[in-house]
């Protein structure tokens, strides 16, 4: 019984996207430090015990979403992925909807007791990573696209619960949108031989690898016309810098993809998206002497 209990605790840390909880934590934050601009009681909010618990409700909601995620994919995932399946494997499927349920609830409770508005933008996002799991996951872009605003909410957040209209938040939030777009639809190219077997009308599924990757061109080709309107508007050269730094690593990025053809070379680029990612936060803290 101990080490039932031993492997569903396990399962439970892997379920939940440990690594990912952390980050997600940690770009709020940095967003919160280095984004939002100093006002009277700035530093105070921040290392507050309530923006603490902001932050850990939100986290708990991902964990929420990861696992749910996972209980609705086990089967797809058993083709895509066998030797990766953790729910109902290390993670009792009934657990990992107790789990699911129990972290949803307490970080809406958690959402209320701080700020209503964050206990409802927490309804929002625990409804919509559920819907995902259960149903839009298999229509074709919706899914993706719901994933791609809920990770750029975990940005908006902080604005939310701080109150504050942060126009560079605002723009580091729909860099994250793009960015989590272009991982879903990488992912979804992965993942293309279990969803077809199970009727996910996914990208790739509907329209061929071709159309998947052309959808990431034209995904890249509107950020990056989106990036240079705002260099355009900005009167930060570092700001300026540092983005069209990024312009080489996407053409970099684009050349990998046009020649991808297995699913290691997929799952590098999708590696590669999270670097992107983790550059951005590193950006954040480069800038604040300069804003």
């Amino acid at each position: 019984m101990k080490r039932l209990i031993r492997y569903d605790f396990v399962g439970f840390l892997i379920a939940s996207r440990i690594p990912n909880l952390i980050i997600i934590g940690a770009t709020q934050y940095l967003t919160a430090i280095f984004l939002v601009a100093d006002y009277p009681k700035k530093y105070e909010q921040i290392t507050s015990f309530g923006f603490l618990m902001m932050s850990i409700s939100t986290v708990m909601i991902a964990a929420a979403g990861y696992i749910i995620n996972d209980y609705y994919d086990q089967k797809i995932d058993m083709v895509n992925r066998p030797e990766k399946v953790v729910v109902g494997t290390m993670f009792r499927r009934r657990l990992a909807m107790l789990a699911h349920i129990v972290l949803t609830l307490g970080a809406i409770s958690i959402g209320f007791y701080l700020n209503p508005k964050v206990g409802v933008v927490h309804i929002f996002s625990s409804f919509f990573l559920w819907y995902y799991s259960n149903q839009l996951r298999r229509i074709t872009l919706i899914g993706n696209l719901v994933i791609a605003f809920l990770s750029g909410l975990t940005l908006l957040m902080v604005c939310v619960y701080l109150g504050r209209n942060e126009i560079l938040v605002y723009i580091y939030a729909s860099f994250a949108m793009a960015i989590a777009l272009i991982r879903e639809v990488l992912k979804d190219i992965e993942d293309v031989k279990g969803d077809s077997a199970f009727g996910c009308e996914s990208i790739p599924v509907i329209f061929g690898i071709r159309g998947a990757k052309l959808f990431i061109y034209l995904v890249i080709g509107g950020s990056g016309a989106f990036l240079l309107s705002f260099l355009i508007t900005i009167d930060n050269w570092l700001v300026r810098y540092y983005f069209l730094a990024l312009f080489p690593i996407f053409i970099w990025f684009i050349y990998k993809l046009v020649y991808a053809d297995r699913q290691r070379d997929y799952q590098s680029l999708i590696s590669f998206t999270n670097l992107i990612i983790l550059s951005g936060l590193i950006s954040m803290i480069l800038l604040k002497p300069w804003l």
